[in-house]
């Protein structure tokens, strides 16, 4: 298969560019101050309140000691504070980092000597973690605290409510350079920690733009969330975006379930949901008389993992709201693949992003034919240069000249759209045939015993490889040896046999990492315990 291009974007890269400005100052140049901007639990924000909001904020790192290049970790639930924040640190010139709200302190002492932040803004919530991580690091000196009703501070913590109280809403403009350092974005460390991507002022507007061209935002549109802005396919996709376009975006602080996603799209009404396959299934699967009426969506867009055929189809007849799949990644800061409206098609990532080129290539690096399975590499005007710290594996990923090593396996069909087959470093070679482990997922998703599903290639002593898959059922049944010969009889029934799962484990829930992706590090120490007994 030829390379395959993109159209190219016009529009032009100031080389004063700060992206903080370039999200929300926008707004109110355009007339839109009074606009809502963000609906936050019993609040509102208009443009103007969120531009004197993340003014103030500014002033507080500055304040501080925030200056240019200083990297700032946001560690708090979402909320107006985080929004304010994000632009805050990018209008004074400083670098954007964040982190899921509930991890271990071990995980946040990780964070802490990699992004080694000269404030830290935290919450109730994770203050006393980010506390005993602190305490065994060198950073940060300063913790900035979030909320009203906080416990007692110490040294080096201070109220941003207070100092938010007592800081100008003048905030003068950092002139930074659109390729001065603005942001990190956080693979989603699936098998190991996350490794950070930094990306430059110019990365944030091309990978705007480059949205806008496959799905435009409306002014009176209403934006709600599933995952938390912590994962930058949020933070970009359901927060910026909408709030370049003039659109409005709800925020909540509590973890997300689908009881409370269902309230809150009766309570605020939003045209669009910014989705993850994994709540797509849950809310389908909730009793109908639970459900919400969607007719308010204009649109559900999914990305973070990949959405099935199946599971596709089954939203859309029990919904009825068409589905925009995408796929991007950290490593490019975009989408390099998307669905259009009116022409998305269940199962597929969609075609290739303007501006992007993509080529499938077999392991030694050539061309595979169109309609062969091969390795997905993508080169993005918005990809990043390296990991942090991280030499060895940057050369592996990152190829040079924007072209970036995604180690997904797609095939493309002839009119053009790409379909995924699973992680290159997961293809596993079973009596002697390459197998796709999402392959599997997939057929099993469609069994009516099946919630949700998980599926591995494990090696065994012989150094045999073995698919070991992880169910959680749609109901519970005491007899598990049952449902065990129902899931078998139903993948002979559905897939060749040297696919068929050699072991099958059940679960109450699959394990998630922070972004609320499958940890298939977890599920891979279980699968070996499972196997133990046949290497003996």
């Amino acid at each position: 298969m030829a390379m395959i291009q993109g159209q190219p974007i016009e529009f032009s890269i100031p080389e004063s560019l700060n992206l903080g400005a370039y999200f929300l100052d926008s707004n109110l140049q355009s007339g839109r101050a009074e606009k809502i901007a963000l609906y936050c639990e019993d609040r509102t924000y208009t443009f103007r309140q969120l531009w004197l909001l993340t003014n103030r904020m500014g002033n507080v790192l500055r304040t501080l000691g925030v200056e240019p290049e200083n990297r700032v970790l946001l560690v708090l639930e979402d909320c107006a504070e985080w929004a304010a924040a994000w632009l805050a640190i990018l209008k004074v010139g400083g670098v954007g980092t964040h982190a899921y709200t509930y991890l271990k302190p071990h995980d946040y002492e990780y964070l802490l000597n990699l992004v080694r932040p000269k404030v830290v803004i935290a919450d109730a919530v994770t203050l006393e973690n980010m506390r005993e991580a602190a305490s065994r690091s060198r950073y940060p000196r300063i913790i900035l605290v979030a909320g009203d009703c906080l416990p007692a501070l110490r040294a080096g913590e201070y109220s941003l409510t207070a100092m938010l109280e007592a800081a100008s809403e003048e905030l003068a403009l950092e002139p930074t350079h659109r390729d001065d350092i603005a942001f990190w974005n956080f693979s989603g460390g699936t098998t190991g920690q996350p490794k950070a991507v930094p990306h430059m002022h110019r990365d944030g507007l091309i990978c705007s733009e480059a949205w806008n061209h496959a799905f435009s935002y409306r002014q009176d549109d209403v934006v709600l969330k599933v995952p938390k802005l912590f994962f930058h396919y949020a933070r970009d996709i359901a927060l910026l975006s909408p709030l370049r376009a003039g659109a409005s975006v709800v925020l909540f602080r509590e973890k997300t379930t689908a009881p409370l996603l269902l309230r809150l799209i009766g309570e605020y009404r939003p045209s669009i949901l910014v989705n993850v396959p994994t709540m797509m299934r849950t809310m389908i699967q909730m009793p109908e008389s639970e459900r919400s009426d969607l007719r308010c969506l204009r649109c559900c867009i999914s990305s973070g993992e990949m959405l099935s055929a199946s599971l596709h189809e089954q939203w859309l007849q029990t919904f009825g709201v068409e589905v925009i799949n995408r796929y991007g990644s950290a490593e490019t800061g975009m989408g390099m693949l998307d669905n259009r409206p009116g022409v998305a098609r269940p199962g597929s990532s969609g075609t290739v992003t303007r501006s992007v080129s993509i080529r499938l290539v077999d392991p030694e690096g050539r061309d595979v034919p169109q309609g062969q399975a091969g390795t997905l590499l993508a080169q993005c005007p918005s990809a990043g240069r390296y990991y942090e710290r991280e030499h060895e594996k940057s050369g592996k990923v990152f190829l040079g000249n924007g072209w970036v090593n995604t180690w997904d396996v797609f095939k493309q069909d002839e009119d053009g759209y790409f379909w995924h087959l699973g992680r290159a470093d997961d293809m596993v070679k079973v009596s002697g045939v390459w197998v796709s482990p999402l392959e599997v997922e997939h057929v099993l998703q469609k069994s009516q015993a099946v919630k949700e599903c998980a599926v591995l290639g494990i090696m065994d002593a012989d150094e045999l490889v073995k698919l070991a898959a992880f169910v959680v059922p749609l109901h519970h049944s005491p007899d598990v040896t049952a449902l065990q010969e129902e899931l078998k009889r139903f993948c002979r029934e559905h897939m060749a046999p040297h696919k068929i799962p050699r072991t099958i484990q059940f679960l109450e829930c699959l394990p998630k990492t922070g972004s609320d992706k499958v940890d298939r590090r977890s599920l891979r120490e279980r699968a070996l315990q499972a196997l133990a007994p046949s290497q003996g």
